[in-house]
């Protein structure tokens, strides 16, 4: 199947305090705020305007995850596609400013998607990125009521490509046309557990921390390495309650047609989550944040 998705588009998150979630990711990531209103905050790892929007509302949650379109045409079928397998379109029209077209929809398993044409860049010098810890939003991990149909859904629906799985679907990882290992992940639930970045180097990972305990707070889960994806990975939770990775060496998969997703066996001891064998704390794994229409 050809791919419809380029990259990772961005996270929407709805919350009471736009403005102190976006400092409060700069001050661990680095990452800029790139626009503040009095209704919403825009911050970016690069020159894409967007990677995390926040917006002011009562509640907490998830309003959508963006996908990136490999280009408008693909916005108008996938928009055919949502509507043929009768799921519920939610507006024809982006949550960003800055974005041409998209498609949002929720799917029955929870998840909310939004598939849109390029993010616009900001004419920025070189030397603007050089202070942030990471370099561009990676990837999320979705939780679904029934990951199996998730799966046919978003492979059918999307194009995406299963990376790696473990054998009952505990947990799954899909990449798209960038062939990094995942642009999102999915187990058992209803909501999204985390979104992740990628840094620059295992530095960085140790920074993040640093600025944690700087503001007297600590990291939730890390530093360990993934199985699927061999990435290095740490955990921290932010001012609404979701979970941040900051990752780095994910593995890219360079050729669709010869690779093999791997099958992996979910438990204890086979490391699935951390190569090195650290187990996730009771918090992470209780940690959820809903989508919210």
């Amino acid at each position: 199947m050809t791919h419809l998705i380029r990259q990772m588009g961005y996270v929407v998150i709805a919350t009471p305090d736009p403005d102190g979630s976006a400092r409060d990711l700069a001050d661990m990531t680095g990452v800029r705020i790139s626009r503040s209103a009095s209704d919403a905050t825009y911050v970016s790892s690069n020159a894409r305007f967007c990677d995390v929007a926040y917006l002011r509302e009562n509640r907490r949650g998830i309003r959508a995850v963006g996908l990136e379109a490999m280009d408008e045409g693909v916005v108008d079928e996938v928009y055919r596609r949502a509507k043929s397998e009768g799921l519920t379109i939610l507006a024809d029209t982006p949550l960003l400013p800055k974005v041409k077209r998209a498609v949002r929809f929720a799917t029955p398993f929870g998840p909310i998607f939004e598939v849109h044409t390029p993010i616009a860049r900001d004419d920025l010098p070189p030397a603007s990125t050089n202070g942030k810890r990471v370099r561009r939003l990676e990837h999320v991990n979705l939780r679904a009521t029934d990951p199996k149909g998730f799966h046919d859904l978003v492979t059918r629906l999307l194009g995406m490509k299963l990376s790696d799985r473990t054998t009952n679907y505990e947990r799954a990882w899909y990449r798209c046309a960038d062939g990094f290992h995942h642009t999102f992940a999915c187990g058992p639930g209803n909501g999204m557990h985390h979104y992740a970045f990628d840094a620059h180097g295992l530095y960085d990972l140790a920074g993040v921390a640093d600025a944690l305990v700087a503001k007297g707070r600590s990291l939730l889960w890390g530093i360990g390495r993934h199985g699927p994806g061999n990435n290095l990975f740490s955990y921290y939770l932010d001012p609404n309650g979701c979970v941040v990775e900051v990752s780095f060496g994910l593995e890219r998969i360079d050729n669709d047609e010869i690779y093999e997703p791997g099958n992996w066996e979910f438990n204890s001891a086979s490391n699935v989550l951390d190569r090195w064998g650290s187990q996730p704390p009771e918090a992470y794994g209780k940690a959820l944040t809903p989508f919210v229409m």
